[in-house]
């Protein structure tokens, strides 16, 4: 046991050092970051591959082979120790970020990694702070992004947007807010006698590459190509990193899982046998949250707490589509209401007050937090424009006044002049427009605090009067 210790600490040992000496890093990862959070894996004990051999096997009956009868033995047997643990489970939409995924956006926020390749449609990256195409690639899709087919953009839903009734290879939801793309005058929603070619079919269903038909669900099903917009994002991302860390995945779909290998060097973190365990340049054989709670302590960085995660396209409870399950509209009623808790703890603790005075007393220290939000209104138009503020603020409407030299936003190129910059209190811009986007926030110290900018993204958000994100402050 204590051979196995000191191997274990020599292996991250090692991580640390690899990724303290990369430029790049990518993290690729399957369900086994996900396990600790309650949501089922793959290929584990009671996984959707363990579950389907052991029906497989157990068909056969007399015709098993030896060797098939010990691994249907070694499977049940594996399955039955596991429900002797009485894991907890809890449904993917309740899921939320594991000390992995945090520990992982930690890093990025940080600059200390860059991006995550994922095969997990579970959203839990989403509700970790890292944006979609910026920090984050779902290759097999995500349960909270309807997709338009036509202009590329990806709505954050605040609910489940796979339509449960559909055709197994029928993505279709709807007409695109944006665009307005719609579903072709020959969709029919069943393959009929067409044969699937490429994903697509020709308009029948709505395909995981059609054009121009309106707007999809991003879930990939067995026997379908993925999207070629996050296949594009894997393997930019991977042919970039001068190291891809592999976490939670059995590597058995073999059509994606050259893409870590992209990289220059490559770590693999897996409690189970894989296909690529003597490629890695690093084979860690062990749970995911070890490995990075260690990895975090080895680089003395804490694990950023779970942030409130607001969906940038989420909409009212009851605006929610009525085609939406009523089992889902109850997990985006409890989603919204433990955000909502959350926020309130966080803004209220005493631990942050405490801070905030700390600071407001110590000229020299710069605030452990910081607020970036919008509020926004419908104008009267009749178009459909809103007028909509951003702003930068601190928690309790305390005064930023006294740490910053000046906020500059970053807006749409189409505003003009599409830069602003605030040297005063309240840190604000207000504009009119139809259509959000992503605003880049420097918010620039004064020179005595000796501080590098800080650089924030905000995506407007036009489903509530008031949409904010609590940010941590870098210590110097």
């Amino acid at each position: 046991m204590k051979k196995e210790q000191k191997s274990s600490k020599k292996k991250l040992d090692k991580l640390t050092a690899l990724v303290k000496a990369s430029k790049y890093t990518v993290f690729y990862t399957g369900a086994g970051v996900s396990t600790s959070a309650g949501v089922g894996d793959y290929r584990g004990p009671s996984g959707a591959w363990t579950v389907r051999k052991i029906k497989e096997l157990q068909r056969q009956g007399e015709r098993r082979t030896a060797e098939e009868e010990e691994e249907l033995r070694k499977l049940l047997l594996e399955q039955k120790l596991e429900e002797k643990k009485a894991k907890k489970s809890v449904s993917m939409m309740d899921a939320l970020p594991t000390p992995t995924h945090m520990a992982q956006a930690t890093l990025i926020r940080l600059g200390l990694a860059h991006f995550v390749v994922t095969t997990n449609l579970d959203g839990i990256y989403r509700k970790t702070g890292l944006l979609a195409h910026t920090q984050l690639c779902c290759l097999h899709g995500d349960v909270y992004v309807e997709r338009c087919t036509a202009c590329g953009y990806d709505f954050e839903r605040n609910y489940h947007v796979r339509q449960e009734n559909l055709h197994v290879h029928d993505h279709k939801v709807g007409i695109c807010e944006r665009c307005d793309s719609k579903p072709p005058a020959n969709y029919k929603g069943s393959p009929g006698k067409a044969e699937m070619k490429k994903s697509q079919w020709g308009g029948i269903m709505v395909g995981t590459n059609e054009k121009n038909c309106g707007t999809k669900d991003t879930h990939i099903n067995f026997g379908e190509y993925l999207d070629s917009m996050d296949w594009d994002e894997a393997d930019t991302h991977c042919r970039k990193a001068d190291l891809c860390i592999i976490a939670g995945t059995s590597m058995s779909l073999r059509h994606i899982t050259h893409f870590p290998f992209l990289a220059k060097k490559v770590v693999l973190i897996n409690l189970q046998p894989t296909p690529d365990d003597k490629t890695a340049h690093l084979r860690i054989w062990a749970k995911c949250d070890p490995v990075f709670e260690g990895l975090m302590e080895r680089l003395n960085i804490p694990i950023d707490p779970i942030p409130v995660w607001k969906p940038r396209d989420g909409v009212p409870i009851k605006k929610i589509p009525s085609w939406v399950d009523s089992h889902y509209i109850q997990k985006a009623m409890a989603l919204e209401k433990f955000y909502n808790n959350l926020e309130k703890e966080y803004l209220t603790t005493d631990i942050q007050q405490l801070e905030i005075k700390n600071n407001k007393d110590d000229p020299k220290a710069l605030p452990s937090k910081i607020i970036v939000g919008n509020t926004h209104e419908i104008t009267e138009k009749g178009d459909n424009s809103h007028k909509w503020t951003i702003y930068v603020s601190l928690p309790d409407d305390a005064n930023l006044e006294p740490y910053v030299d000046f906020v500059e936003f970053k807006l749409h190129h189409t505003f003009s002049p599409p830069t602003a910059q605030v040297k005063k209190a309240p840190f604000s811009i207000t504009r009119t427009g139809w259509g959000t986007f992503t605003v880049q926030v420097s918010v620039h110290w004064k020179p005595e605090f000796k501080s590098s900018p800080l650089i924030l993204e905000h995506t407007l958000n036009f489903s509530s009067p008031d949409t904010s994100n609590i940010i941590n402050v870098p210590s110097k």
